[in-house]
Order: structure tokens, then sequence, then C-alpha cells
């Protein structure tokens, strides 16, 4: 199988990562093993422990195993980063660096049988490995109020209860079982000029509310960054890629938190501050984005932010 994923801000991720010290790493979404292999290349690794979701992965994993000594992966959900640390061949207590890409892989959504893509036919999946449903369960069983409220809370989609409504009508008629057919029923749900001035596909917002709520990303991602504080050493550093809204606003809430840093539960509201200890160090102000050679060369990157924070204590 070719590994078509390409690792997304890869030199900006290197730069917080030092070079002098022998250092141990969890490379949280290993995806095809882009950071990983870099990072075991070019650094002092003692100890690097990759984690994914998805079995498929371990077709990758394979060939840096057969060159690194010091790397393992193993498969599971990273919500449960901290069992999973457990199960390492060498019992490690802390880390030096933990990074997370919260993106699709490449090689996730250019295989056409996974379901994740709305250019690609193919069957109503978007399953990334160890979920309990698939985008076809939630599309042809859930009500049509269920539906909307995915469509408006996951993918911040203002035409979701038309769309909901209209994924109903087309399912009584005959069930939704592929991606091309709900994409179809997406678009025609939006109005015409609107759709004229969209600059990504119609159905983009409702599949990436669909793969969340399928794979229960956003919790997943809360439990999991509370579990890396407690396995990151003192001045070790958190790295986050994050692609939407959503996702991003989950780790910036994550560092202002145990930072001590003001932030708004509201704009209504005034701003307001957690009490200590605090544990990290916000180190990106704003966060980073690709430069303009890194979108021209892999355009999927051009979403992508990147945070970073250091642990203090």
């Amino acid at each position: 199988m070719n590994n078509l994923h390409k690792p997304v801000m890869l030199n900006q991720i290197k730069s917080f990562i030092p070079k002098i010290k022998k250092i141990n790493l969890i490379d949280a979404t290993f995806g095809g093993g882009g950071y990983s292999k870099a990072i075991l290349n070019e650094f002092n690794i003692d100890n690097l422990i990759a984690i994914d979701r998805d079995p498929i992965t371990k077709i990758f994993a394979n060939k840096i195993k057969k060159e690194f000594n010091n790397f393992e992966l193993i498969n599971g959900r990273f919500s449960n980063i901290d069992n999973i640390i457990n199960q390492t061949k060498n019992k490690i207590d802390k880390f030096d660096i933990i990074i997370f890409d919260l993106g699709l892989s490449s090689n996730q959504i250019e295989n056409s049988k996974r379901g994740f893509s709305f250019q690609k036919d193919g069957p109503l999946d978007m399953n990334m490995g160890l979920s309990e449903k698939t985008a076809y369960d939630v599309i042809n069983n859930y009500q049509e109020k269920n539906l909307s409220e995915i469509f408006f809370k996951l993918g911040e989609e203002k035409f979701s209860k038309k769309i909901a409504r209209n994924i109903v009508k087309s399912r009584k008629i005959k069930l939704i079982t592929t991606t091309l057919e709900l994409a179809d029923i997406v678009s025609k749900s939006l109005p015409g000029l609107l759709k004229k001035k969209l600059k990504i596909h119609p159905a983009t917002k409702t599949f990436q509310a669909l793969r969340i709520y399928v794979n229960n990303e956003m919790e997943e991602l809360k439990i999991a960054l509370q579990k890396s504080l407690d396995l990151l050493g003192k001045g070790g550093f958190l790295i986050i890629v994050s692609f939407q809204s959503l996702e991003d606003r989950i780790v910036k809430d994550f560092f202002n938190h145990n930072s001590g840093k003001r932030w708004r539960s509201s704009r209504h509201y005034p701003e307001l501050a957690d009490n200590g200890p605090f544990t990290l160090k916000i180190i990106t102000k704003k966060p980073l984005r690709p430069l303009e050679e890194e979108i021209k060369f892999n355009p999927r990157s051009r979403s992508a932010k990147l945070r970073v924070a250091q642990k203090i204590l």
C-alpha cells in the first residue's frame, strides 16, 4: 500500500524539539508515520511511542520498525493514551514531547472504501477504527432533529435543518448507501447562489460533522489532552496541529485554563481566570500557520493551526 500522507507543518514542529538531549516522545496520531520517521532520523531519540486507532497504520509502522528499534506503534484511541503507554516495552513515566496531528490522513481520504470523501464514490463508513457506529447507521436511522443537531453543532452548517429534512425524505424512498448519494442530497439542499460563492464543496461541513460524530472526536480530544498533561515531564512540550475551528477551540481553551491566561466563557461576560496551580506556559501566543510554499506543495495543509505549550510544573 502506497503512503499518500504528507506530514503537515513538519519544519515548524521540529523547531520545538530539543536537539541536544536524548528524549522520549509520543506521536499520538501516527497516520502515515511522517512525523515519526523524520524525528527518528534527525533527533536523539531514546523511545518514540506512536499511537493510532486505525489498524491500517501497522503497514507503515512495520517499515519504520525495521530501521529503528527504539520505535513502537500501538493501535488504540488516543483518549486511552495513559493505558497505552503502560503497555509499552519500556515503562516510561514522563515524556519530553507529545505531538497530536488532528487532521484526517490522506491514506484515509484517498481510499474510497473508507467513505470519508464526498468526491469519491464509496460506502458510507467514516470509521477511523474502533468506532461503534458508521455514517450509514447515522444517516439512515437517526431522527431528523438529531441529524440537524449533529450537522449544526459539529459542522457549523447553517442549512442543517434543510439537509436533515431532505436526507429523511430521500431515505424513505431508498436507503442512502454511498458517499456520492449523500453529497448530492446535501448539495441540492443549499441555495444555488450560495453554492456559486462557496470556496469549499457544499458537502464539506456535513461530512466533517458526520466524521466527528462517528468517531466521537471532540470528547476523545478533551480526554487525551488532560491525560497528556500527566504524561509530560517538566519542561516538556505539548504540540498540537488542528484543522477546524471546533478542535482548535478545545486546544486553545485547554491551554488557557491550564496556564492561568484570562479567558471568556462568552463575549457577553467579563474575562475570567482560573485559580492555580498552573501547569502550562503557552509558547505560541497565536497559532502558527503553514508557509505559502507548503500550501502550494500540500494544499490540504492550508487550514492547519499549530499550538504549542510547555509543562512548567
